[in-house]
């Protein structure tokens, strides 16, 4: 195990990860290109999943072209971070020299995130717009000093500086609120036009998560996403003309999701979206197999190869097959550590920000009564993949909408990172859609456990009726009640599979089992075999085994698939364990399931019988 190596996780500026001496996976040979390549794309919109790298590499971008402001034509800060650093950078070979000779620290660059906008009201969202600006201006305070630009424009760039950073604004005034709206819509090109000026250069924009904001005005308590969306279509009008400014060199927007061209870039210039089809693209953000596979090799830790495609590979991006490059630092960076090679790995992408349109879209699905779409997604953790036409969705509310389709939500999450294609899909229009690795089937759990939970007050009774029937013995109610649940939230075609029913069933108990202080277990090692629900009070002294086959749509084909379930229970002494810890009632239950009806067979009592 290497101890030596360490890890950029997290952040956000190229030049820092150089010179902290981190490993660096290899991406600057996409600078070509951007800027040479045979496309000459004016306007590019990459979307990818959050931490797959948007960020850093936009920052490498921005650090690349970037001119000395106070001395243009010194390139010494791009030789230190790109040439002269020892690593052997794509970028720095001579078949980039045309490249290096055109762009490197040739260009003013204005790079703007928009992460950090968020609130939870209009106003609220304001005041880090604001600052975000404040804090790009202060980086040009030097252009108050210039002499090639007028005293005018001067005089207006060092107002809207002032005006961002006072901290006593009062938004709900109205004249306040119209001009921090002024500002926010055309402080990129106000800039850009002195900066043209001042040096006589094109100038690079770079907007990175520019769909952040209109994310959080839908999430937000107070919602405000059509204020948000006239704010971020001015921005993209006035900066991004059709008939473009003489200033501009390049605009490139990063973001998770494309919203439909019309909602936002209606005015602008025809933006190229480069999402997870084929394109030149799509090996620039996440990691390869190959690039995962050296650093694993670096780190001395290939005996984890495995382990780690299973968990965080799985992403298909046009052909290449890409591991998420958060999720693999962070397990790389425990491992080494902790000095255990076996350290089991986490869900770590799954647990950062970013989940509320998931979490507002199954909100609204339960709301809805659109169980056929959560049945579908059960299906997708049993490993069957789902067949869509893929769809943009118009604006975020949409997916406020009760009725919105089950195509434009898995839209949705392929480009959020929850979905991939399959090996043998094709990348537009009707795509067959499957979870990519396991960190994200273990997110997809926990939603689901989430619906089977209080905030659905039609699922938690029913789950606590259920458990009193089963804990109770009494399997015809129990069986009833089962069927008026198959019937209310499964569609026919979505019980296709033994793992289905033992899905939806363990989902039920689980949310009403912690609060009772009731043990459940899923395929636990039992007896002379593997149970699959084990149900058990441990104070009562009293536990249900529960063991599922799946029968036909027919009542006998159900009786027969419950009588197998139970003579499993009895041969394989399921019960042993239990009887064995003087228990006081112990229940076997065989559950035959067939389309969506079934029939719950007890053994009654197994104490003193096994």
């Amino acid at each position: 195990m290497c101890n030596n190596i360490s890890f950029y996780i997290g952040g956000e500026e190229f030049a820092e990860l150089i010179k902290e001496n981190c490993y660096y996976v290899d991406k600057t040979r996409f600078l070509n290109d951007i800027f040479l390549g045979p496309a000459k794309t004016k306007a590019p919109l990459f979307v990818r999943p959050r931490r797959f790298g948007k960020s850093l590499n936009m920052d490498m971008i921005s650090s690349f072209c970037r001119i000395n402001y106070q001395n243009p034509g010194d390139k010494h800060y791009q030789e230190e971070i790109f040439l002269d650093n020892g690593r052997n950078l794509a970028v720095a070979g001579n078949e980039y020299k045309e490249l290096r000779d055109n762009f490197m620290g040739e260009f003013p660059v204005i790079f703007v995130s928009f992460k950090d906008i968020k609130g939870d009201s209009y106003i609220e969202a304001i005041r880090p717009f604001l600052q975000t600006i404040g804090d790009i201006y202060r980086e040009f305070l030097f252009l108050d000093q210039s002499s090639k630009i007028n005293i005018a424009d001067r005089d207006t760039f060092i107002r809207y500086f002032k005006f961002c950073n006072q901290e006593s604004l009062d938004l709900r005034q109205p004249s306040v609120l119209s001009t921090a709206e002024w500002i926010m819509g055309n402080f990129i090109p106000f800039l850009a036009t002195m900066l043209h000026k001042e040096y006589n250069k094109k100038v690079l924009i770079i907007i990175d998560e520019y769909d952040v904001p209109l994310q959080k005005s839908v999430t937000a308590d107070t919602q405000y996403y059509s204020k948000m969306l006239n704010i971020i279509k001015q921005i993209s009008s006035r900066t991004f003309k059709k008939n473009g400014d003489p200033w501009l060199l390049k605009g490139i927007v990063t973001g998770c999701l494309k919203i439909a061209h019309q909602s936002i870039f209606t005015d602008a210039n025809n933006f190229v979206t480069y999402g997870m089809d084929a394109n030149p693209y799509a090996a620039f953000f996440g990691f390869t197999r190959n690039e995962t596979y050296k650093l694993l090799d670096y780190c001395q830790i290939s005996a984890r190869k495995e382990t780690i495609k299973e968990w965080y590979d799985g992403y298909r991006m046009g052909n290449e097959h890409l591991f998420c490059p958060w999720s693999v630092l962070q397990y790389c960076s425990h491992i080494i550590e902790s000095k255990d090679n076996n350290l089991p790995p986490e869900p770590y992408w799954v647990n950062t920000s970013g989940n509320d349109i998931i979490e507002l879209f199954l909100k609204h699905a339960i709301n809805g009564d659109s169980y056929n779409d959560l049945t579908r997604i059960e299906q997708l953790l049993n490993g069957v993949p789902q067949k869509i036409s893929l769809q943009e969705f118009n604006t975020y509310p949409d997916i406020m909408d009760q009725g919105v389709n089950f195509e434009s939500f898995m839209t949705l999450i392929l480009q959020t990172g929850y979905l991939t294609f399959t090996d043998a899909s094709q990348l537009k229009d009707i795509v067959d859609l499957r979870i990519p690795n396991f960190e994200i089937k273990k997110c997809f759990e926990v939603k689901l456990k989430q619906l089977y939970s209080q905030s659905n007050p039609v699922w938690f009774r029913s789950g606590k009726k259920f458990l009193q029937h089963l804990m109770k013995n009494e399997h015809n109610a129990a069986s009833k009640l089962l069927e008026k649940l198959f019937n209310k939230f499964i569609s026919i075609r979505d019980s296709g599979s033994e793992h289905f029913y033992h899905g939806f069933i363990y989902g039920i108990l689980s949310m009403v089992s912690s609060e009772k202080n009731i043990d459940l277990k899923s395929e636990p090692e039992n007896g002379d075999g593997y149970s699959d629900i084990i149900i058990s009070d441990r104070y009562a002294k009293i536990a249900v085994i529960l063991e599922l086959k799946k029968g036909s749509s027919t009542y006998k084909s159900r009786l027969d698939a419950a009588n197998a379930a139970t003579d499993q229970i009895i041969k394989r002494r399921y019960a042993a364990q239990f009887i064995d810890e003087n228990f006081r009632r112990v229940y076997g239950m065989g559950v035959g399931c067939g389309g969506k009806s079934c029939v719950i067979k007890s053994l009654g009592n197994l104490v003193g019988k096994q």
